[in-house]
């Protein structure tokens, strides 16, 4: 599991199936979430608002790849409790 699966989890009962909302981020060069798009999900529409919001207050480590600016789509699979 990625680093950053392992920071959206939430923790769920033992033996309770985990729904994941997949989404898609666009972050800038500095780590800043530019976009946030659902791409899968839960299952409960509540959930997937959840999620979204959450993911947009997030702040991600700078990007590395060289002096350029650096703008990319990530997915993050955010775990609905």
């Amino acid at each position: 599991m990625a680093l950053i699966d392992k920071l959206l989890a939430r923790s769920a009962p033992a033996g309770a199936p985990k729904r994941k909302t997949i989404v898609r981020v666009l972050l800038d060069d500095a780590g800043i979430v530019q976009d946030v798009v659902l791409k899968m999900s839960c299952g409960d529409t509540t959930k997937d608002t959840h999620a979204v919001d959450e993911v947009r207050k997030m702040r991600f480590a700078r990007g590395q790849l060289g002096s350029g600016t650096v703008r990319r789509w990530h997915e993050l699979a955010y775990a609905a409790d």
